[in-house]
């Protein structure tokens, strides 16, 4: 049997989630912002080619099965983005590189993709870096929020909470600070 890394939670995870949530909260109330503009993301690694190592070409009751590939760095990073009315914002994936040339060649499920609002980026070891995270601000997360300003008519200097992590809760101002 194959074992991985697994992370495990803090001591405390229950204590910072309704932290994160009370902030979260007191910002939607104290800047009126509606459910749309609460938008919650997170990242995982993916892997470019599948090993979760659950099914082998063993005959069914082998004792020792050889694993291979349980270490495989080919991985992108997805960014996942949805507001607290269940949209879905286009995801930002990041591929490892340090050129332009590591993203997936042209073509027309990649002009797709892009045309759709996807932010597809690269970063020296494919997990978000500040530059990354920026991009995704920039490409994704701003065009949002001025979509919803538009869709839900609200004024142009509308709030948005923006949902990181337990510890990272921000509204506009905040995101390059």
């Amino acid at each position: 049997m194959a074992t991985t890394i697994t992370s495990k939670f803090s001591l405390d995870w229950v204590t910072q989630g309704l932290t994160m949530a009370y902030k979260a909260a007191y910002l939607a109330k104290a800047y009126s912002i509606p459910p749309a503009l609460i938008v919650n993301n997170d990242q995982i690694g993916v892997h470019l080619v599948p090993n979760g190592g659950k099914k082998t070409w063993e005959p069914k009751g082998t004792k020792h099965v050889q694993m291979l590939s349980l270490e495989d760095k080919r991985q992108v990073t997805i960014v996942v983005s949805s507001n607290t009315v269940k949209d879905l914002l286009p995801p930002q994936i990041v591929f490892i590189g340090s050129t332009p040339r590591t993203l997936p060649p042209n073509s027309k499920r990649k002009t797709n993709c892009i045309n759709d609002g996807w932010d597809l980026t690269f970063c020296e070891n494919h997990w978000s870096s500040l530059e990354t995270t920026k991009q995704f601000v920039q490409k994704i997360l701003l065009p949002y929020l001025q979509s919803q300003i538009q869709l839900l008519g609200l004024k142009k200097e509308q709030k948005m909470v923006w949902i990181i992590d337990y510890w990272n809760v921000h509204i506009n101002e905040e995101f390059y600070n």
